[in-house]
């Protein structure tokens, strides 16, 4: 695995994700930089830039949220 603060290249790619967006569903595109992440999608301009921390909070708390919810339906 490649430390992002020694690539050369940008680390560009396409998820399979879509969301309508101005009357189209567009693919969503994710830029990876070394400090944060920047999310936009296809074909339109505008970019969201997202820090890899908030990006990891937000996982932690879907899987607490996913985890408290199996337990409601376990009971």
């Amino acid at each position: 695995m490649t430390d992002l603060t020694k690539r050369k290249s940008t680390l560009c790619f396409q998820t399979s994700s879509e969301k309508r967006e101005k009357g189209r569903y567009r693919k969503i595109i994710v830029v990876a930089r070394p400090e944060y992440a920047i999310i936009r999608l296809s074909g339109l301009r505008t970019a969201y830039p997202l820090p890899w921390e908030a990006i990891c909070d937000s996982a932690i708390k879907a899987a607490v949220r996913a985890e408290r919810e199996a337990k409601k339906k376990g009971r």
